[in-house]
């Protein structure tokens, strides 16, 4: 069988083999977020990919019109802060993880292969140059390797540096399918250019974190992320006393993101003080487990669980409660006096309640935990 009517339909999987790979062997690329990494460059690369299939298959060169969108690719690359050798460094990368997965005739993709190198790596170089020159390029990718030098703790020396940052982590909300690969690199372009200027920004994995230096309100700057993506985001904010601080207020703020979203706790800016409680029960131990083995009973009847979930996040207001499940009030009352009989507690007194509220936090926990 042709070789390359073999390699198109496996398109997709090479080029997500590609920029996994870049990803890891190339530094700067791992400071963009994992929904650009997965979502717009996995597709510019298969997109890529199929260009030099399709050349190969037609025995000629790529035209000019066909390289416009790689050669634009590319030069994007200047506006997130990518360095031009990082760039450039990706072409090569990416063509020894295709030449180690087509496998069949590799010398005869191979002589093509570096041909279409040869076209399309000095039209990226000028045309990235040019966007470049368009920029404030040099400010741009100091800010982005300040942030990600505070965060791995090394020693940074710049006249611009506040002495105390909050440090905020944050998730860019999920698209929806239809939004396209390009939806999740608009956004955090957006994010990254719309946010208080004297913010730090970086990106980590899918998480985006901001180094909110004293004088700026990191309330102020969370809301201004929530305006930009269009809907409220759950971020978590740790103070760095200093900048020596900073890592180790990153890693606080992390677990409090990860507590949030794990509790579903509604979208906003959290503290520790605001989940000090849930923090503590999160810590592995004889207390926890014995907590979560209260709601254990109830296992076998989820639509108690629920009924007690939505009752504690009501505030225990019955009404607010049956209207978050849709039941009528006194189909709330019957469950929660099944609660009561099956574990002994009653959800309606205040110690009962605090117990009850205690060990739901306790069995989320767990069982997000595994």
């Amino acid at each position: 069988m042709d070789p390359v009517a073999q390699l198109f339909p496996r398109s997709g999987e090479i080029a997500a083999a590609m920029i996994a790979r870049c990803a890891a062997e190339i530094p700067a690329y791992r400071l963009l977020p994992a929904t650009v990494l997965e979502g717009d460059l996995v597709a510019n690369a298969a997109a890529v990919f199929e260009l030099f299939l399709t050349t190969v298959a037609e025995d000629r060169r790529p035209t000019s019109e066909e390289l416009s969108l790689p050669i634009a690719w590319g030069a994007e690359r200047a506006r997130d802060g990518v360095p031009l050798e990082a760039v450039l460094k990706i072409y090569p990368l990416a063509a020894s993880v295709a030449w180690e997965l087509v496998g069949g005739d590799r010398l005869a993709l191979g002589a093509r292969m570096l041909d279409f190198l040869g076209e399309v790596m000095p039209r990226v170089a000028q045309a990235y140059l040019r966007e470049r020159d368009d920029l404030d390029w040099e400010h741009r990718e100091d800010r982005q390797n300040l942030a990600a030098s505070l965060l791995a703790g090394r020693p940074v020396r710049h006249r611009e540096l506040a002495e105390s940052y909050d440090v905020v982590v944050f998730h860019l909300p999920a698209l929806p399918a239809s939004a396209g690969t390009r939806a999740a690199t608009d956004l955090f372009r957006a994010v990254r250019s719309g946010v208080d200027s004297q913010v730090l920004v970086t990106f980590k994995g899918d998480g985006g974190v901001l180094l909110v230096p004293d004088g700026v309100a990191a309330e102020a700057v969370a809301a201004r992320v929530d305006e930009i993506c269009g809907r409220r985001c759950t971020a978590a904010a740790a103070r760095a006393a200093t900048r020596a601080d900073i890592p180790a207020a990153h890693s606080e703020a992390v677990e409090i993101l990860a507590l949030a979203e794990n509790l579903s706790r509604p979208a906003r800016l959290y503290r520790l003080a605001d989940l000090a409680i849930e923090y503590q029960l999160a810590q592995p131990g004889p207390a926890r487990e014995a907590l979560a083995q209260v709601l254990a009973p109830l296992e076998e009847h989820p639509h108690l669980i629920d009924a007690l979930r939505a009752f504690v996040t009501s505030d225990y207001n019955r009404g607010e409660a049956a209207t978050a499940l849709t039941i009528h009030r006194n189909t709330l009352t019957y469950r929660l006096g099944r609660i009561q009989l099956i574990t002994g507690y009653d959800a309606t007194r205040p110690a009962d309640a605090r117990h009850l509220a205690a060990a739901m936090t306790a069995y989320d926990i767990v069982r997000k935990n595994g």
